[in-house]
């Protein structure tokens, strides 16, 4: 479970400062989806990166799972970085001149896993994304969504419970962003936590929840309703 407890981001350019999350508070259950959106710069990027530990809080408090993460430093950032969350970005961020296994294989070798147990994951995690045929294939070789498929390869094959994905349809045009929401939706389904930023309202309206952020704040939280009963 994560919470959010009354959160302020600040930032400063020169003598300026400004709160690019402003007494933000909020709860997200075990496997739920939710959908953080918002017109660019309402501060929903920002908020996903305090939840990976890729940025810190100015003020207020984020627990998952009970612990408070201002509180991790060094190895134990490290850890929860590799264990827990698995990141999906908008741009990949694959290593071009690597096979698919390889880049997939990344988050098990930072974690000092090795041998065969390494592969088995790394099929189990491409087979979920419809790439087991690809895994001898260059990165650079692969289409917009296909390496997408490959970044969420990588995010879940150290099993996480959490998956964060940041505007992960924002380069891929209709067909492809459908079949990453698609994947999304199944792994909410096999009991992932999914937290998705995107603009996109049809996105969007895939999450069971759905959190509208502007100028730093939450000013809307509902459930979808399509998925109420």
């Amino acid at each position: 479970m994560i919470v959010i407890q009354h959160i302020k981001k600040e930032y400063r350019t020169g003598t300026r400062k400004f709160f690019a999350l402003d007494d933000v508070s909020l709860e997200i259950g075990e496997n739920e989806f939710v959908a953080i959106t918002g017109k660019s710069g309402s501060g929903k990027s920002t908020l996903l990166n305090l939840l990976g530990t890729l940025d810190s809080v100015t003020e207020g408090k984020i627990f998952v799972d009970g612990v408070d993460l201002s509180k991790l430093s060094g190895r134990k950032i490290a850890d929860y970085r590799n264990k827990k969350v698995g990141f999906v970005f908008q741009s990949f961020y694959l290593e071009p001149s690597y096979s698919v296994y390889n880049n997939v294989e990344l988050p098990l070798l930072l974690a000092g896993k090795s041998g065969r147990s390494n592969r088995i994951a790394v099929e189990a995690a491409l087979e979920a994304v419809g790439l087991k045929g690809k895994l001898r294939e260059k990165a650079r070789n692969l289409s917009g969504g296909e390496q997408q498929r490959v970044a969420i390869a990588r995010a879940i094959v150290n099993n996480p419970a959490y998956i964060l994905a940041d505007e992960p349809c924002g380069n891929l045009d209709t067909a492809n962003s459908d079949n990453i929401m698609n994947i999304l939706g199944q792994l909410h389904d096999s009991g992932k936590t999914v937290v998705m930023v995107t603009h996109d309202p049809g996105d969007a309206m895939k999450a069971v929840r759905v959190v509208t952020m502007s100028d730093g704040k939450i000013v809307n939280d509902v459930k979808n309703y399509r998925f109420v009963v």
